[in-house]
C-alpha cells in the first residue's frame, strides 16, 4: 500500500459528507496491511451519488481498486456497495493525503 489509510480515512469522511465529515457516508472501514495490503469500505446503496464521485476520482487516476455491489437477502435490490483499494497512484492525491 503506498498511501496512509488513515490520511484516506479523513479525506474519505470530508468528501462524503463535507457539510460535517464525522457523520460519514463510509462505513466499515478496514484496513488489512499484513497479507494483501488493501484499504477497504462501503457505502449504503442510498448514498449511490457519493459512490460515483469516488469511484470517479479513483478511475482517473488508474489506481488499483475493485468496486463490489451486496445485495438484500433473497432479492435484486442493492444494499450496498464496496470498494477495495490496493494502490493510489495519482501523484496528486497522494501529495495531498500527504498533507492532511
Amino acid at each position: 500500500m503506498n498511501f496512509d489509510p488513515e490520511k484516506l480515512r479523513k479525506f474519505l469522511n470530508c468528501a462524503s459528507n463535507p457539510s460535517n465529515p464525522t457523520e460519514t457516508k463510509v462505513k466499515n472501514y478496514y484496513v488489512n496491511q499484513e497479507i494483501q495490503e488493501f484499504a477497504s469500505f462501503d457505502i449504503d446503496f442510498e448514498n449511490v451519488d457519493i459512490a460515483l464521485r469516488i469511484a470517479s476520482m479513483l478511475g482517473k487516476s488508474s489506481t488499483k481498486f475493485t468496486i463490489n455491489h451486496f445485495l438484500f437477502p433473497d432479492t435484486n435490490k442493492i444494499d450496498f456497495i464496496q470498494f477495495i483499494i490496493f494502490e493510489i497512484n495519482d501523484s496528486e492525491l497522494l501529495a495531498f493525503l500527504e498533507q492532511l
